[in-house]
């Protein structure tokens, strides 16, 4: 008997000794749906059959001819978090599409080597109902956590939601016993205590800050609150993980002071560099990480000063727009190629956002194209060397622009009106995040709506939780 002939029959009593409880129902719909007519997958029929009628803890998934058996962890679920279970991102949910693009067809899924949650990591329960998202982090594009809060009866009402699959569906973990603070990072989060960011480096390491710190190394099971030796009344205003270490930025009375650790540990040590704060009265520090490298922005008003991070080391850098009298934002694609969007002249003569690249890790930057199509920049993502995406306004409201040729020219990717865009990041060329917060009244806001892309901006699908 040949291998081949021996293969099927050894993959069938393999998948019948791992039928010990029910498998998930969304991974066997899945198998089940896989077109048996395609002559690709011909030679694996009869195996998908059995995959799709043993219903159990092993479900066979066919991706390109490559066989994967999948096992998903047989913990409890979490107790004491409210809602109803699942939250998906329906495939009939409406797209809302790029105004001046046409939208393009869904990107086909591969297989992926993506990490996934660790055997330690909690197996995740119900989605709490009516989740308000704040914080969004993708250590690769199928894993993810969001940080939001929910309706509840006794304070904090914070929660974590992960997903496994790229945001289609999630699952609830455990979060921090603290308050969630919405205004997000920057001189708001001095005001007070608690948390209003998230950040994972892998499966098991994570943490919660602005303007408190909290960091899990189990997949989120536990969570616990630091303090930075050195830095005990400082705040934490930015917080990045590359690289195999963790960054974060802080606020320590009139300097901004960065502190470092290894993402397994928290064995923190502070830099010996640092920032002035700045005499305005919003200051802002922005962390920006890739591979080993990473830059920090200093911006009070104007843009006050920076520092730059390589071969573990950070050292004194001078910022692009130090001198154009106006704020800036600043996003990298690679070690090399980093791109900055300059407010030139807001607090002297306005002329407009600007946009300005480096391909030489940040020692010199360029003017790219012409004046952006859009006021008030107020985030920037970089999905490629010459694929830019600014947050900002228009004459219709909230929008994201972005130019796929280096700035010279500009489409509009994304119109949100009177909601606002808090955050905006992609994780590879195709898969991107938006947070958007909408007004509910005079001075209040809610909201904490997430959406996402999977075809480089062009289409945007709001996730749609439990409860919404």
């Amino acid at each position: 008997m040949s291998g081949d002939e021996r293969f099927e029959p050894e993959l069938r009593s393999v998948l019948r000794d791992l039928a010990s409880e029910p498998a998930p129902e969304h991974l066997v719909s899945r198998v089940a749906s896989i077109p048996f007519n395609s002559p690709a997958v011909a030679p694996w029929r009869s195996l998908m059959r059995v995959a799709t009628g043993l219903a159990t803890a092993a479900v066979l998934v066919l991706v390109v001819g490559v066989v994967i058996i999948m096992r998903p962890g047989n913990g409890p679920a979490i107790t004491g978090v409210p809602g109803v279970p699942g939250a998906s991102l329906s495939p009939s949910q409406p797209a809302i599409a790029s105004p001046t693009s046409t939208p393009s067809a869904a990107p086909s899924v591969a297989a992926s080597a993506a990490p996934t949650p660790a055997a330690s990591s909690p197996a995740g329960g119900p989605v709490p109902a009516g989740l308000q998202v704040f914080s969004v982090t993708f250590a690769s594009p199928d894993l993810g956590w969001a940080l939001g809060t929910t309706p509840c009866t006794a304070a904090p009402c914070t929660s974590i939601v992960r997903t496994a699959d790229g945001g289609l569906t999630w699952v609830g973990i455990p979060a921090p016993v603290t308050p969630i603070i919405p205004a997000g990072i920057g001189a708001q989060a001095q005001a007070g205590s608690g948390v209003s960011g998230l950040r994972f480096a892998d499966p098991q390491d994570g943490w919660a800050f602005g303007p408190d710190l909290w960091a899990t190394h189990d997949g989120g099971s536990s969570w616990r609150q630091l303090t930075i030796p050195g830095a005990a009344s400082a705040t934490v205003v930015a917080l990045e993980a590359s690289g195999g270490a963790v960054q974060a930025v802080l606020f320590d009375q009139n300097v901004v002071r960065i502190a470092s650790s290894p993402v397994g540990s928290d064995s923190w040590q502070l830099s010996s560099v640092s920032v002035p704060i700045g005499a305005g009265p919003v200051p802002a520090a922005q962390l920006v990480l890739a591979g080993t490298d990473g830059w920090l922005l200093e911006v009070d008003r104007t843009v006050v000063g920076g520092a730059r991070l390589s071969g573990g080391t950070w050292a004194a850098w001078t910022p692009p727009c130090l001198n154009l009298a106006g704020p800036a934002v600043l996003a990298a694609s690679s070690p090399t190629e980093l791109v900055v969007a300059c407010d030139v002249g807001q607090w002297s003569t306005p002329q407009g956002e600007h946009v300005y690249a480096s391909h030489d890790g940040g020692a010199t930057f360029a003017q790219s194209g012409t004046r952006v199509p859009i006021s008030g920049a107020g985030g920037i993502a970089s999905a490629g060397a010459n694929s830019t995406f600014l947050t900002g306004t228009t004459a219709q409201g909230s929008a994201i622009v972005r130019s796929s040729d280096g700035g010279q020219t500009w489409q509009t990717a994304l119109e949100t009106g009177k909601a606002s865009i808090t955050y905006l990041g992609f994780t590879s060329p195709t898969q991107g995040v938006v947070l958007t917060i909408a007004p509910s009244g005079p001075g209040a806001s809610t909201g904490g709506s997430l959406l996402m892309t999977r075809d480089g901006g062009h289409t945007w699908r709001q996730v749609m939780f439990a409860g919404q």
